[in-house]
């Protein structure tokens, strides 16, 4: 399974009023589709969720670190993206690129990933 060519934008962890200004932001620049992760999506593929599998499952997900995933967004576009969401939403986020590799992953794989490395780097910050 490759990369959808869908330009898509996923989000984790906000809430209802940050989902809002994110679409709206969206809808004005019109650059790609919204899609919320909800903590039921936790075991589905990354993959699966860009195609729009809805599987609930109980299994929740620990962390509510927001998370902002781009799907097949160009690099103008992402640093474009990233800079507005950073003023919309503050920088406590994760933003990060879907790959070949993450796409097989399960959200919560990906997540416990991210913040993994989020620690990381701002351990090599200190």
């Amino acid at each position: 399974m490759g990369l959808s060519n869908d330009k898509l934008i996923l989000v984790y962890g906000f809430n209802q009023e940050e989902v809002v200004k994110i679409g709206e932001f969206i809808l004005a620049d019109d650059v790609a589709k919204l899609k919320v992760i909800d903590s039921g999506m936790a075991t589905m593929k990354i993959g699966s969720i860009i195609e729009g599998l809805k599987i609930s499952t109980a299994s929740n997900i620990v962390s509510n670190q927001k998370v902002i995933l781009f799907n097949n967004l160009d690099d103008k576009e992402l640093q474009n993206c990233v800079t507005n969401f950073k003023q919309i939403v503050g920088t406590d986020v994760i933003f990060a690129v879907v790959t070949e590799t993450s796409i097989k992953w399960t959200f919560k794989e990906l997540l416990e990933h991210l913040i993994e490395e989020k620690k990381w780097a701002s351990r090599r910050k200190k």
